[in-house]
C-alpha cells in the first residue's frame, strides 16, 4: 500500500514538474515572439532613414489609426480637419496642373475618416501584431524619409510652375475678377508649398534651403490679391429699395470681400438687384405675414455675362403688416450681408483660371 502511495506521489510530482516546465516554456516562447519593432522600433527602422510610430489598442483598426495619428503628430499636424480645398484646386489636381498627393498605401475608410492620410505622403502601416495574452493589437506606421523627400521636392517644384504660369497669364487682367481669382488661386498653391516645405524641414532639413526658391510667400501673394481687389469697383443698383438700406448692405458685403462698392455706373461690374414684398394672412387671421424676395446678379459689361446670380427669400409675421414688413426688411438686410457675401466669395474661390 505504501509503495502505491509513494508511486502516486512521485507521479503527481512529475506531472506538476512537467506542467511547470510547459508553462515556463510557453511564457518564454511568447516573450520571445514579440516583434522587435514593438519593443525597439528604432532598431528595425533607424531614425536616420525612417520616421515611425507604434500604436496600440484592443482593436486592430484602432491600433493602425493610433499609429498614423502618432506619425502625424511628428509633423505637428491636426488629425482630420474639415477640408477647405476649393473645387478649383481639386480640379487642378485632377488635371495635373497642381501636384496631387499620392499615397504608397491604400488606407481603409475607417482610417481616412480619422486621419488625413493625404497629408502623410509616403506613410505606410508596415506591420501588425496581436498580443494574445493581453488582447492588445500593435501597429507600426513608417515613413521612408528618402522616398518622401523625393515626392515632396517634386510636388513643390511642380506647384512652383503652376504659380508662375498663373501670375504670367493674369498680367493683363489685374483689373478684373479673373485677375483677382488668379492670385487667390496662387495664394492657395503657395500655402500648399509652404506646408510641404514644413514637412521637408523634418524629413530632410538639408534640402530645405534649395527648395525655398520655389516657395514664394503666401502672405505677399495675399497682399497683392487684396491690392487688386481694392482697384476693382462694383457699382450697386437696386430697385424698390426705398431707404437704400439694401444697397448699403450689398456695398458692405462687397467691401468685406475686399472690393469697392460704388454708385459709379461706368464701372465694369454692376450689381443689379430688385426686391418684392407681399402680404399674406394666416389661417387664424390673428397675424399677418410679409413675404420678401430679392433677385439679382452681377453684370460684367466687358463680356456681357451675368455672374453670381442670387435669390434671397423668406417671410416674417406680426399682428400688423407694417411691423411684419419692418421685420422682413431687417431680415433681408441681414441675409444680404451674410448670404450674398458667401455666394460672392464662393464664386471667386471657384472661378476657373488658367
Amino acid at each position: 500500500m505504501r509503495k502505491i502511495e509513494n508511486f502516486s506521489l512521485k507521479l503527481l510530482f512529475s506531472l506538476f514538474l512537467l506542467l511547470s516546465l510547459n508553462f515556463a516554456f510557453a511564457a518564454k516562447k511568447q516573450k520571445e515572439s514579440v516583434p522587435e519593432w514593438v519593443t525597439s522600433p528604432g532598431t528595425v527602422y533607424p531614425s536616420d532613414k525612417f520616421i515611425n510610430y507604434v500604436g496600440s489598442s484592443t482593436d486592430r483598426n484602432a491600433a493602425e489609426v493610433n499609429a498614423l495619428k502618432g506619425l502625424a503628430s511628428v509633423f505637428g499636424q491636426a488629425i482630420k480637419s474639415e477640408s477647405n480645398s476649393s473645387a478649383r484646386m481639386e480640379q487642378a489636381k485632377t488635371d495635373g496642373i497642381v501636384a496631387k498627393t499620392t499615397n504608397v498605401q491604400t488606407f481603409s475608410q475607417d482610417v481616412k475618416r480619422v486621419v488625413d492620410v493625404d497629408n502623410l505622403i509616403g506613410a505606410e502601416t508596415k506591420a501588425f501584431w496581436l498580443d494574445s495574452a493581453n488582447s492588445t493589437w500593435y501597429a507600426i506606421a513608417v515613413l521612408d524619409k528618402s522616398r518622401a523627400s523625393d515626392i515632396y521636392s517634386e510636388m513643390i517644384k511642380k506647384n512652383s510652375i503652376a504659380l508662375s504660369t498663373l501670375k504670367k497669364n493674369s498680367e493683363n487682367e489685374l483689373d478684373s475678377l479673373e485677375g483677382f481669382a488668379a492670385y487667390d488661386f496662387a495664394e492657395d498653391i503657395a500655402v500648399e508649398n509652404e506646408n510641404h516645405l514644413k514637412k521637408m524641414s523634418i524629413i530632410n532639413p538639408d534640402a530645405v534651403s534649395g527648395l525655398e526658391q520655389y516657395c514664394p510667400s503666401s502672405k505677399n501673394i495675399h497682399a497683392k490679391k487684396m491690392e487688386i481687389a481694392k482697384n476693382i469697383p462694383i457699382c450697386v443698383k437696386t430697385s424698390n429699395d426705398e431707404h437704400g438700406r439694401f444697397k448699403e448692405a450689398f456695398s458692405q458685403a462687397i467691401s468685406e470681400c475686399g472690393f469697392k462698392g460704388t454708385s459709379d455706373e461706368s464701372a465694369r461690374y454692376v450689381l443689379n438687384a430688385k426686391f418684392e414684398f407681399e402680404r399674406s394672412d394666416t389661417s387664424d387671421k390673428k397675424t399677418v405675414r410679409c413675404r420678401y424676395n430679392a433677385e439679382g446678379y452681377i453684370l460684367d459689361k466687358k463680356t456681357n455675362h451675368q455672374i453670381v446670380p442670387f435669390t434671397i427669400s423668406g417671410r416674417e409675421s406680426h399682428v400688423e403688416y407694417s411691423e411684419a414688413k419692418v421685420k422682413a426688411e431687417k431680415k433681408l438686410e441681414s441675409k444680404i450681408k451674410s448670404e450674398f457675401k458667401e455666394k460672392f466669395s464662393d464664386y471667386l474661390r471657384n472661378l476657373v483660371v488658367e
